[in-house]
């Protein structure tokens, strides 16, 4: 599959944007009449071919995979779970935090730049600075909110996903099982293959694909609180065919760990929040280690501890609706 070269964006007016970014430099949607889903036109191209070279010197030199894991060894870099578990999602991932690369030795990265890893991380660097400040004014200018002070320590995290053909389940079409993410928005690059679904808003339990040549911007649960509802955070999924290699890149946007999440906006809010929300009793960092107990047993990397049979939705709805 070739890189995917994006078309340059069109320059818009953007109503309420912070004094510190220009109207001209803001993105727009391209889809629909909300911003909690968007695809985005950008200049940014991800570099694919990278990504799969990355993914296929790790999984041909184990060493040079534990060597990756070793430098965070409590959640790991190169996550392959999916090779001996059935039931989770048929992916492997590699996540590249700010802190997760600060934690790789200069030697290690240096001995990958040759596989991928060099290109990947200037594509990580060059989409934080690009798009990060311009997707924050987009969806603060729709709720009327000033989203800046809430994201000043960049709590950001970049996944590549590689949707391998030849994992413990090699006819599941669960290649990521479906789910809300829990930040403020999410950026997606598709290498041209089908797969990624949205749920109707209008419809719940009607899967609409998103079409695969296209760069999608998802809303997540810090969203719809902070807005008090009004930014939906957007349950997707991604399908798999049988046999059909796919990979994509994500990045995710959250606001700073200790931030309180509660609705930022006055008045009436479109959802009822529990006492918890509404009483300034989760902060971000507590949410995310909450939400990440079921995200991590979906993608086969954690056991659950309480044994109950909810889904990673239904959990977080149980917390923050009244």
């Amino acid at each position: 599959m070739a890189e995917i070269a994006i078309p340059p964006a069109t320059a818009v007016a953007v109503n309420n944007v912070p004094a510190h970014i220009k109207a001209e430099q803001a993105l727009a949607p391209s889809l629909s009449d909300t911003a909690d889903v968007a695809f985005l036109d950008s200049s940014v191209k991800a570099p694919f071919n990278s990504i799969r070279q990355l993914f296929d010197h790790l999984r041909a030199n184990p060493e040079a995979a534990d060597a990756l894991n070793a430098s965070y060894p409590s959640r790991g870099v190169f996550k392959t779970a999916a090779f001996n578990n059935s039931i989770s999602d048929q992916k492997l991932t590699i996540d590249i935090s700010p802190n997760r690369l600060t934690r790789i030795p200069a030697g290690l990265q240096s001995s990958l730049s040759s596989h991928g890893f060099g290109e990947v991380i200037e594509f990580f660097k060059e989409l934080t600075t690009k798009h990060l400040d311009q997707m924050l004014v987009m969806l603060g200018a729709t709720v009327g909110v000033d989203l800046f002070p809430l994201h000043q320590s960049r709590n950001i995290n970049f996944r590549l996903c590689d949707y391998a053909p030849d994992t413990a389940a090699p006819q599941s079409e669960n290649g990521c099982g479906a789910h809300r993410d829990y930040g403020t928005f999410s950026i997606i690059f598709q290498d041209g293959t089908a797969g990624l679904e949205i749920e109707s808003a209008s419809q719940p339990s009607e899967w609409l694909p998103v079409p695969a040549d296209k760069v999608v911007v998802l809303c997540g649960w810090c969203a719809f609180i902070v807005s008090g509802g009004e930014l939906r955070a957007v349950r997707h999924r991604v399908r798999r065919q049988a046999g059909v290699r796919r990979l994509s890149a994500v990045l995710f946007v959250a606001p700073d760990l200790d931030v309180v999440l509660k609705p930022v906006i006055s008045g009436d809010h479109t959802v009822q929040f529990s006492s918890e929300v509404l009483e300034s009793k989760v902060n971000v960092g507590w949410f995310k280690e909450f939400m990440g107990k079921r995200w991590r047993w979906r993608e086969g990397n954690a056991l659950l501890q309480d044994g109950e049979d909810l889904t990673q939705d239904e959990d977080i709805e149980r917390l923050i609706l009244g």
